[in-house]
């Protein structure tokens, strides 16, 4: 199925006409995907290590995930809007672009992964047997997101 027709049509958007025709929308917009990244990276990455049986003071990751839920939900809204916003900045560019459907499939499996087992894997005070398997394969997914992320500049 060729889906060239969403593509254009997300580049065709007003929106997506502003960001490229102005000098400081792409950097702006690009700064706030990378920092709601970061600290949604950096509260999940807290939450995983526990699952993954590293030892923190007595805190369980599902305390873990109650005190930073706030935070990767943000990160996550925040990175959602503004690589909509990215994407209806260059949408061919997008669909020619080698490294940016591996980047959509990973987003995908990342995030229902995060919204099911991985959610079940800090629902509980005692993480179940499988939940160092939970935590690395959140950590694999979402860094697998970045790194395809990161390779769209370059591919």
């Amino acid at each position: 199925m060729d889906l060239h027709f969403i593509y254009q049509a997300a580049e065709d958007t007003a929106l997506g006409g502003w960001i490229r025709g102005n000098t400081w929308p792409f950097p702006l917009i690009e700064t706030f995907h990378i920092l709601a990244l970061a600290l949604f990276m950096g509260a999940l990455f807290l939450i995983d290590l526990r699952l993954m049986g590293l030892r923190m003071g007595g805190i369980t990751a599902q305390r873990l995930n109650k005190e930073l839920n706030t935070y990767i939900n943000w990160g996550i809204l925040t990175i959602l809007v503004s690589g909509a916003m990215l994407f209806m900045s260059e949408g061919i560019k997008s669909y020619d672009n080698a490294a940016f459907r591996p980047k959509m499939v990973l987003l995908f499996a990342a995030l229902v992964f995060h919204y099911t087992g991985h959610k079940k894997a800090v629902s509980t005070e005692q993480p179940p047997s499988w939940g160092a398997l939970a935590g690395a394969l959140s950590l694999v997914l979402w860094f697998g997101v970045g790194a395809a992320g990161r390779a769209i500049g370059f591919v």
